[in-house]
């Protein structure tokens, strides 16, 4: 059984839990430990079936909690190369943190299989993640993101569930 459940969504915080019947990952932790933990327990997740945690980029609202949670699970944190330099040299990361770049492929976690694709924002790299159920479902997430460019389209195209934050505007945010 798929599970997808928003924990935290906009600019004070962005976190998603994606499972199934035999554990689950984060998708970004950018609210503090405690308040993904009472997240979680909220909606009767247990926290112990995190197997790992993926992060989109580097913003603070993706972030915050993350070097916390880390110490708490000590679980891999996946994400592309250039934002796991990002968190290392920045002391986001815990000292025994497993940093992992995401394989071009994609990976498997318990009985998910989990992809990045491409998106755009004003991050050292941004991407949006694709995960398949163990019973098929296909469940994909991206935030921040401004415009749907045609690696996004392939990436959602013939998912069961979509989630898609659209806040970032670059010509407003030059204007504003």
């Amino acid at each position: 059984m798929a599970c997808f459940c928003t924990l935290a969504s906009g600019s004070s915080g962005n976190s998603t839990y994606i499972g199934s019947g035999v554990g689950g990952v984060l998708v970004d932790a950018g609210i503090s430990c405690r308040a993904l933990f009472a997240a979680l327990q909220s909606r009767g997740i247990e926290r112990e079936s995190i197997g790992a945690v993926f992060i989109t980029h580097e913003h603070t609202d993706h972030i915050k909690g993350l070097k916390v949670l880390l110490k708490r699970l000590s679980v891999p944190v996946y994400a592309t190369e250039e934002v796991l330099d990002f968190l290392a040299v920045r002391d986001y990361l815990p000292p025994n943190a497993k940093a992992v770049p995401i394989p071009v492929g994609g990976i498997g976690i318990g009985d998910l299989y989990i992809g990045a694709f491409e998106t755009s924002h004003d991050s050292v790299h941004s991407v949006g993640y694709v995960a398949v159920s163990g019973n098929g479902k296909k469940m994909a997430i991206s935030t921040d993101l401004g415009v749907v460019t045609p690696t996004v389209r392939q990436a959602v195209n013939g998912c069961d569930l979509v989630l898609i934050e659209s806040n970032y505007d670059k010509n407003m945010l030059m204007a504003g």
